[in-house]
């Protein structure tokens, strides 16, 4: 397997954009791919993740992007340039991994990575008085690597799954994400944004909040 790429660009926080947002209208037609965003769509059967690993104390499953259904842009060309310091940025469907639900018809992304909680319910006799209360049983982290011509979406389980199983999937398919049984897929949108673009204007970019879909998109003119 290649060589993943860690993510270290897409944590960068900040405050507003203060140069003009650019044109990337045509950001599929424009041959100076040092000032083309590139957006790609795409989605995963929440059943086709490779079989989880071990890591240390971590278990993974993980979902490889040459198995993605693309339904917008060329995911191709735009990991083309995504391990050559090109800004990547990974964002998810957030109905998927939330407890609560989106406004119909709309899509909020969220951007990875990020983690949810997983709650269960215990008992608490510390006082003599025996009571059920809901503690955070384990956590699941939702992640991504990458090269310039890889992607991958992983699903980091806090626990092993034997706590469940033998059998890995038993935890998996609960969390991979949990509600991605309702939508039929997991649906992802990935941004690539070239560093020349990124740090015009002397550096302006990097006062974006790379985690705000919504701030990236008005810098960038993105689809919603």
């Amino acid at each position: 397997m290649p060589l993943r790429s860690l993510l270290s660009a897409a944590l960068a926080l900040g405050a507003v954009l203060t140069f003009g947002a650019c044109d990337t209208t045509e950001y599929y037609e424009d041959d100076d791919t040092s000032l083309r965003v590139f957006v790609a769509d795409f989605s995963f059967d929440p059943d086709e993740y490779d079989p989880p690993r071990a890591d240390e104390d971590r278990v993974t499953a993980s979902f490889d992007a040459r198995d993605a259904r693309v339904t917008r842009g060329n995911l191709d060309d735009a990991l083309a340039t995504a391990g050559d310091g090109a800004l990547v940025m990974l964002y998810i469907d957030l109905e998927l991994v939330s407890a609560f639900d989106g406004a119909e018809g709309n899509t909020t992304w969220s951007a990875l990575p990020l983690s949810r909680s997983f709650q269960e319910i215990v008992l608490n006799d510390d006082d003599g008085v025996g009571e059920t209360i809901s503690v955070v049983g384990y956590t699941a982290s939702y992640e991504y690597s990458f090269d310039n011509q890889d992607l991958y979406f992983d699903v980091v389980s806090s626990i092993p799954y034997t706590a469940f199983s033998d059998d890995p999937r038993v935890l998996f398919d609960f969390l991979v994400p949990q509600r991605a049984d309702q939508t039929g897929s997991i649906d992802l949108r990935l941004v690539v944004i070239p560093d020349e673009l990124y740090f015009a204007n002397a550096g302006a970019g990097a006062r974006i909040d790379l985690r705000d879909y919504q701030a990236v998109k008005k810098a960038y003119n993105l689809p919603d």
